[in-house]
């Protein structure tokens, strides 16, 4: 059943991605809420894993902390990503959190292990007029520079770093998942926000040390309409160990 369902996400996203890949080549950002807690889950990072790879998307796992009560603390969860999700739900008119959630674009939500509300999800997200902002990044002698190009924007863009790790097996002791090993990927490892963004032509420099000190292997950058978490506008990501993104 778990092959059959990877099967049929890889070819509905695959079809969705080929238009894309015809005319518009911008990144789809597609987030998961989950947990090493969470019975339902496994299936969920799964699928995250299958359109890992796919043209166009950029997939990040966001592990939450509110399982960690029930017998196991996830090994990745952050409070922070439990309130990210928190309020992208509220702004959704959602009443709590659950797992598994996907997110696509900051626009719209599924339950992340249901195939057709996936396909659906992404869909959506393909469809939808938006900026288009595409950041411009490089690393050289450790430093990684990201420019964002001057761009019309309707209102003030917020700027969230990303630093995440792209692979990760765990072996579950307690809880729901007691005795399972599991994968990750694309695993956040720590985010900070930036400065808000007007749409001049700026550029930000990073160490790459403090990601590979965090544990992560990669880089991303995510514009956010309004606020904190609005409509994504614009992303990108890098390898730390490539010269140049995506």
């Amino acid at each position: 059943m778990m092959k059959k369902l990877f099967s049929i996400i890889v070819v509905l996203v695959t079809g969705s991605l080929g238009a894309q890949a015809q005319g518009d080549s911008r990144l789809t950002v597609v987030e998961l809420f989950t947990s090493q807690g969470c019975s339902s889950c496994p299936p969920a990072d799964a699928v995250l894993k299958s359109l890992r790879d796919r043209p166009g998307m950029l997939t990040l796992s966001w592990p939450v902390d509110y399982w960690d009560r029930l017998g196991w603390e996830d090994t990745f969860a952050h409070p922070h990503n439990s309130m990210r999700q928190a309020a992208y739900n509220k702004r959704f008119g959602r009443g709590g959190v659950f797992t598994p959630q996907m997110v696509f674009d900051g626009r719209f939500q599924s339950v992340g292990s249901r195939n057709e509300r996936v396909r659906r999800g992404i869909e959506l997200a393909l469809h939808q007029d938006r900026n288009d902002i595409r950041p411009i990044m490089t690393i050289n002698d450790k430093k990684l520079t990201v420019t964002l190009p001057r761009s019309d924007i309707d209102e003030t863009v917020t700027v969230r770093a990303v630093w995440y790790l792209s692979d990760a097996t765990v072996e579950i002791g307690e809880g729901e998942n007691r005795g399972r090993t599991l994968h990750y990927t694309n695993v956040v490892r720590d985010s900070d926000m930036l400065e808000d963004w007007n749409g001049e032509a700026i550029s930000y420099t990073f160490d790459i040390s403090k990601g590979i000190e965090l544990g992560a292997d990669n880089f991303a950058l995510l514009l956010q309409e309004g606020y904190y978490h609005g409509p994504i506008v614009g992303a990108g990501s890098i390898a730390l160990s490539n010269a140049s993104g995506r």
